[in-house]
């Protein structure tokens, strides 16, 4: 019921979509639309019969479909927005002009055919942009002041991965790219804070075998996203122990120099498995004034009644938006800024753009991260 549900929800939006940029590409048109009709109608199906596919095994018919249908479906949502953008734009100056009196036939693009020119040629440019902006390694980097850790030779640092979605269309270069940034940071923590792999996980061991050449010397952790739960509890347990994660669910350990690592399951896993709900405070407790606490959770939702349990939430699952301005609408279900806050005098939160991306291999605003949290010393600490 709850499928059909969102296949009905998934359609409607997805095909209205569609059937918008149909009518604004009427003019660029030839007098035959039936096949273009057919096109989109197809495009709208695809990303369903892409998962049917490869969860059957079809990966080899899967994979050239889904780098054609997810490169459109970023294209189309940058049309869209543009075109949309454009239409608010027109009804502003026409508004203006019926209010005002004033002669704005210059300021509008009187000809159906320009306008879907303009946004088509845009739209273009935008999408290119996003595959090559989408296909970097940035790194972020972050200082932690603290009074709680063991004093060393360096700051401990941390390097948290997000939303990497390793899955169907996942490069292989590109898996070489983030090993190797990872590893050129010379991290002593690694933690993966959610949707390390996507659902559609036929043929990426050899990802996981990469990644277990990240050997820090306190460790690699992970906690559970929605996609891990997508992709079955057998087959991402198996690829987390391949590529040499602990996976923490609901569940904390004390790694050494004064830092505890404190995970917690997205709530997809309990709608999924019908697993009882934890109570994150509880989780917490038995780790607090014991040393720095660093609090994983794949969603950036902070529970007030946490905040003094912990030192550091790291956190992903929105993507920064992933293709601009669909940025808008993750802040309205996640009303917290993209990078670090501070919760109290000695509390921190970073919200991770994320790592790869989902669905569009594009990236328009809101670039990849790969970010280094460097836990030193606080001043006050006295510690040198």
């Amino acid at each position: 019921m709850r499928m059909a549900v969102f296949l009905g929800i998934y359609l409607s939006i997805y095909g209205g979509m569609h059937a918008y940029i149909f009518r604004k590409m009427i003019p660029l048109l030839p007098a035959g639309r039936w096949p273009v009709i057919l096109l989109f109608s197809f495009f709208v199906v695809a990303p369903v019969l892409i998962v049917w596919l490869t969860h059957r095994g079809h990966a080899a018919v899967a994979l050239p479909m889904a780098w054609i249908v997810y490169l459109w479906m970023g294209f189309a949502f940058i049309f869209f927005s543009a075109a949309i953008t454009l239409d608010v734009y027109h009804l502003v100056i026409g508004l203006t002009a019926r209010l005002g009196g004033f002669d704005v036939s210059r300021m509008i693009l009187s000809s159906p055919c320009t306008a879907a020119l303009i946004v088509m040629g845009l739209s273009v440019l935008v999408t290119v942009y996003g595959i090559i902006a989408a296909r970097q390694v940035g790194v972020t980097s972050v200082i932690i002041p603290t009074d709680k850790i063991t004093v060393s030779h360096r700051p401990l640092r941390v390097v948290q991965i997000s939303d990497v979605h390793l899955g169907l269309i996942t490069r292989e270069a590109w898996v070489d790219l983030l090993v190797e940034t990872i590893g050129d940071l010379d991290p002593d923590l690694i933690v993966s804070t959610g949707d390390l792999v996507d659902m559609q996980l036929d043929h990426i061991g050899r990802y996981a075998d990469r990644l277990r050449t990240l050997d820090p010397r306190l460790g690699k952790y992970a906690v559970m996203g929605n996609h891990e739960v997508y992709a079955g509890l057998s087959t991402h347990d198996a690829f987390f122990d391949r590529a040499g994660f602990r996976m923490l669910s609901n569940e904390g350990i004390t790694v050494g120099d004064g830092l505890a690592v404190v995970g917690v399951d997205d709530p997809a896993v309990g709608h999924r498995w019908k697993g009882n709900p934890f109570n994150e405070q509880e989780i917490l407790e038995p780790f607090s004034g014991k040393g720095f606490v660093l609090f994983l959770k794949h969603q950036p939702v902070i529970e007030k009644t946490s905040i003094p349990l912990f030192d550091l939430q790291l956190s992903g699952h929105s993507h920064g938006g992933q293709i601009f301005p669909f940025g808008l609408l993750t802040r309205l279900s996640y009303p917290v800024k993209l990078g670090l806050s501070k919760l109290s005098q000695e509390t921190w939160f970073y919200h991770s753009r994320g790592t790869g991306t989902w669905g569009p291999p594009l990236r328009v605003l809101a670039p990849p991260e790969v970010t280094v949290i460097d836990i030193v010393p606080s001043p006050e600490s006295g510690k040198q």
